[in-house]
Formats: structure tokens, sequence, C-alpha cells
């Protein structure tokens, strides 16, 4: 339920888990996309002169060329990503096969709210790119819903812009299934590290009690270090799947509201003005879906250290406390996703790539 609806999705066009039968489907879904997002770069060479035109373009010539690049990256990393979904597996078993009723009942919170959001997603994506499509309909010249050229090609004549509109009428579901997968499943693997950790909280506060004996006590401690080695263990393996391509997305999202903003103060279309705010918001939702999750395994793993030290260690012999006291320094180490390996995803991060975009766009 985590990540079901985005697995299944990428299994069925063999971007994971392939066979020898079903291998062809990947290059079915990317070459054809990787075809047009080329098509798109000789189409912004000839608009160079028009800036409004260059710019929207070039908004979506980023976008796709980002859709592209998250499929590439699962791709070429799909024995990383298969890994990673193991752990997981085996993470979500040991708690759903436990006697914890507790952490069952946080799992299958979870459940729901990443498969919703995963639904939402895919939903929001679908009518966006639709509503792109759409949109020439209302232009009083002709134009593709995504600019693209050939080489001495008029783009623009018929039957040659008939053959590429129909051509391009797959692309809502097509760039759909390639785009909102990566976040949904991003989202979903930093709620389950969310809840790994609320259910570290909840054991930690059990630790204590007149009934329990000292030996009871330090095996409830032993097993929760534990615990939190596999959740230490977890999220920075997911850093080290995501970081480098959420720092190209930074910059590509930075630069892409930057633009969209310019643009909106050289441009005098009704229809035009509402499809750059509907990019806008489009961008900023993913921003804010990424920074947002991340930054929750930040205030989970706090909460972990706030319940480390509200153990009732005065309670317990020497032992115990040196062992939580040990505990107690690793719960200080940040337990965080990072653009890049050097900035870490949170809300304040989010704000400042805000400020920067806004920055630049004064500038413009």
């Amino acid at each position: 339920g985590l990540v079901g609806i985005n697995v299944r999705m990428w299994r069925h066009l063999a971007v994971l888990y392939p066979t020898p039968g079903s291998s062809w489907r990947k290059f079915a879904f990317v070459l054809p996309v990787t075809a047009m997002n080329l098509m798109q770069f000789v189409y912004l060479l000839r608009m160079w002169g028009d800036l409004h035109a260059f710019i929207l373009n070039m908004f979506f010539f980023s976008a796709i060329f980002n859709a592209l690049m998250r499929t590439w990256l699962v791709i070429i990393k799909r024995g990383q990503f298969e890994e990673f979904l193991d752990l997981l597996a085996t993470l979500f078993h040991s708690i759903l096969d436990s006697t914890d009723e507790w952490g069952r009942g946080i799992l299958r919170r979870a459940e729901r709210e990443a498969r919703n959001l995963a639904i939402l997603n895919l939903s929001a994506s679908f009518l966006d790119i639709v509503g792109a499509l759409v949109s020439p309909l209302f232009r009083e010249e002709r134009a593709h819903p995504f600019g693209v050229a050939l080489p001495g090609v008029s783009m623009t004549s018929s039957p040659v812009y008939e053959v590429i509109y129909l051509a391009q009428l797959p692309t809502p579901l097509l760039l759909s299934m390639m785009y909102m997968p990566f976040v949904s499943l991003f989202a979903g693997l930093a709620i389950f590290g969310k809840a790994m950790l609320q259910i570290l909280v909840h054991r930690l506060g059990q630790i204590g009690g007149a009934e329990q004996s000292e030996e009871e006590r330090l095996q409830r401690l032993a097993s929760c270090i534990a615990y939190h080695t596999q959740v230490m263990r977890y999220v920075w393996e997911l850093n080290k799947l995501v970081a480098n391509i959420v720092a190209v997305e930074a910059i590509i999202f930075g630069s892409i509201i930057c633009s969209l903003l310019f643009c909106l103060n050289i441009i005098t279309s009704p229809t035009q003005v509402i499809s750059i705010v509907m990019y806008i918001l489009t961008m900023l939702y993913v921003l804010f879906t990424y920074y947002n999750r991340a930054n929750e395994i930040c205030l989970e793993n706090n909460r972990v250290a706030e319940a480390v030290y509200n153990v009732p260690w005065y309670e317990a012999g020497t032992r115990f406390r040196k062992t939580l006291l040990i505990f107690l320094m690793q719960t200080q180490h940040p337990m965080e996703i990072r653009v890049g390996n050097v900035y870490p995803m949170t809300l304040a991060m989010f704000q400042s790539l805000l400020n920067a975009s806004y920055s630049y766009f004064t500038m413009l």
C-alpha cells in the first residue's frame, strides 16, 4: 500500500522487475518521449527571438526532460531500487507481523496516506497535462501543445500539424506515468520512515515502571537501539538513491519558477496567464511534497531524541544508564535526506529555494 500503485505501474512498463518477455516495454515507453524532447530542443532554437514563447516552451522542455531523467535514473539504478524495495518489504513485514497493535495502526495510516497521495498526484498530473493539450485550441494561431520542430519541416502546415497533434494526444497518460510515480514513491518511502520513527518513540515510552525488572528494561532498550539502527540504515539508503536527482531538480524547478514569474509580466493573453499560474502551482506542489515529507523525518528524529531523554533512567542501574547515554548521543546525529548530500531537505531549505527564485525574478 505504501508504494504499490507506483511500483506496479513501473513493473508493468518493465522499468522495475523486467522479465525477458517484457524488457522491450521500457524502451517503447521512454524512447518516444525522448524523441519528442529532442524535437522540443530544436523548437527552442527557433523560438530564440520570441521571449515569452521561448520561456513557455522552455518550461515544457524542462518538465519533460526532468520526467525522462527520473525514469532513466530508475532504469539505470534498477538493481539499487529493487534492493531498497526488498529492505522496505522486510521492515514493513517486521512491523506487520509483530504483536505491537499500536505500531500496526501507525502502519495502516501510513499506507492510506501514501496511497491517497499517489492517486491525487496521478489525477492532478493527468488533468494538468490535458489542460496543456487543450489550450492550443483556444489560440488564434496554430500551435502544438508541446512545441516541437524538425529541421526543414513546417510544423504548422497540413497535414504535418494534424499528425503531430494527434501524436501528442497520449502525452497526458505517458507523462503522468513518467513524472508522478517518482514523486509519489519518494513521498511513500518518506512516510514509512516517519512511521518507523513514530513507532520507535512509542516503544521508548514503554520503558520504565515499577513492574519492569532491570533486565527487562535493558532488553527493551537494546531492542529500541537495534530498531533505531535499522531506521538509520533505511534513511541512509533512501538518501543515497535520491540525493543527486533532488539536487538537479532543485536547480531546474528554481529556474523554471523564476522564468515563469518573469513571463507573467510580458504576456497579455488571459489563457496563457492562467496556464502559467497553473504551471507555477504545479512546480510549487511538487517541491513542497518533496521537502515537506523529508522535513517530517527530521522532526520525528528530534522526537526520538526527546523520548530517549525522557526515559526514567534514574530508576535503573548503572549499566542501563550508560547504555542510554550512548544511545542519546547517537540520536543527536541528524537523520535527514540531503540535496546533493550538501543541504538537508527541510521546509527551511524549501523557503530558501523560493527566496532565491524570487530574488532572481526581481533582478530580471
